[in-house]
């Protein structure tokens, strides 16, 4: 499904648009045995169904880039919208201006003093895989999910953390690896490691509307 996809995306934009949206998720391998009352254990599908439960999502993110090509950490910070069942925008405030608005299908990319520009997700398998891991996992769409990644599970309601390996060899050849963090229905923190060494990791400050 994947071969060749990267061609699509090339140079520094590929690798902004996969850090933005961050997250993904796919083996169901559960661990950890928090609760949710007597009749509802803790696990990927109950978490899913929480998350499925909000309609709207408003938070306020700092993010750390570390980069062998950085002598110090980039940090970026700004706001982060999602508004069921399928738009999420990620509008970066500091130390620039942009933003990246995914409705559907398309990818909107807006930055200062240049031309917005739009991208439709089916001719861009690679970056529709690492959005949907992200807007599947706000949505609560386990079925999404595990079209694009190995998952893991860990923790209990008050603190839990999803480990995500990406499935496709296209998308594995530069991320290793995903990581969520969060309390009961909110994601606190996002962390993509990236093969080679580079990391980001994303602090989320989440008010549920």
């Amino acid at each position: 499904m994947t071969t060749g996809l990267l061609r699509n995306v090339k140079g520094p934009n590929l690798v902004a648009m996969l850090l933005f949206l961050g997250s993904g998720l796919v083996i169901h391998d559960v661990m950890g045995s928090g609760e949710v009352g007597d009749k509802h254990p803790w696990d990927l599908a109950q978490l899913m169904k929480e998350r499925s439960q909000v309609s709207h999502t408003y938070a306020r993110f700092t993010e750390e880039k570390h980069s062998n090509l950085l002598a110090t950490p980039l940090i970026l910070s700004g706001t982060l919208r999602y508004d069921a069942p399928s738009r999420v925008e990620r509008h970066t405030k500091s130390p620039f201006e942009q933003r990246y608005i995914v409705d559907g299908d398309t990818l909107l990319i807006e930055r200062h003093k240049k031309r917005p520009r739009t991208l439709s997700l089916q001719d861009h398998p690679v970056l529709w895989a690492f959005i949907e891991g992200f807007r599947a996992t706000l949505s609560g769409n386990l079925e999404t999910l595990q079209m694009f990644y190995e998952t893991r599970l860990h923790g209990d309601r008050e603190h839990w953390r999803l480990v995500l390996v990406p499935r496709h060899d296209d998308m594995s050849k530069r991320v290793e690896s995903i990581h969520i963090e969060g309390k009961q229905a909110q994601i606190t923190q996002i962390e993509i490691r990236e093969v080679g060494g580079d990391s980001s990791r994303m602090s989320i400050r989440e008010n549920l509307l």
